[in-house]
């Protein structure tokens, strides 16, 4: 989670939602700083501190921006995250049936947020930010997982299936309605 004090505003980094890089443009260029430490566990929880949905007590006045993604999209990112960064070694069909409950739904996140931003419209969206102004700084690409050597092995290891599909559309439902 970023905050930024004189603003008022909580930007809370749903994962695979493009999080990374609006973190950093939210830091390099509208003076947003992490909450704690980024890494660090939210005390009573097992998510990292960079994915807090839960606004702490001193931010509870604050506007909220989270970013979301097409779920197929989001859970296709998880898998590529999942193998390239975090070593797994799983087929998709294998992972998808077991891991689904592994990535938090979106709806934590878009629960509170007053602003909501897609990553595929974000360059455009930004601009409903009422500190955003033209011209809007470009922001990062960082999609880590493209510059990895296994990436277009593991990405060709994508296969949907329309069982595979529903077992998505089932776990994430509450997402696929924002």
């Amino acid at each position: 989670m970023l905050v930024n004090h004189d603003l008022n505003f909580v930007f809370t980094h749903a994962g695979k939602c493009a999080g990374i890089a609006l973190s950093q443009w939210l830091i390099d260029h509208y003076g947003f700083s992490y909450y704690g430490d980024p890494d660090s566990v939210v005390d009573g929880t097992k998510i990292i501190e960079r994915h807090r949905f839960t606004i702490p007590d001193d931010c509870q006045d604050y506007e909220i921006i989270t970013c979301i993604r097409d779920p197929f999209e989001r859970w296709e990112s998880f898998y590529l995250y999942s193998c390239l960064e975090m070593g797994v070694n799983l087929p998709f069909e294998q992972f998808t049936r077991e891991r689904l409950k592994w990535l938090p739904l979106q709806t934590l996140y878009t629960k509170q947020a007053t602003y909501i931003l897609r990553v595929d419209q974000l360059d455009t969206e930004v601009l409903n930010l009422p500190f955003v102004r033209h011209p809007v700084p470009e922001i990062p690409r960082m999609n880590v997982s493209e510059e990895q050597p296994g990436y277009d092995r593991v990405k060709q290891q994508i296969q949907w299936n329309d069982e595979l599909r529903e077992l998505v559309r089932q776990c994430f439902e509450m997402d696929f309605m924002i």
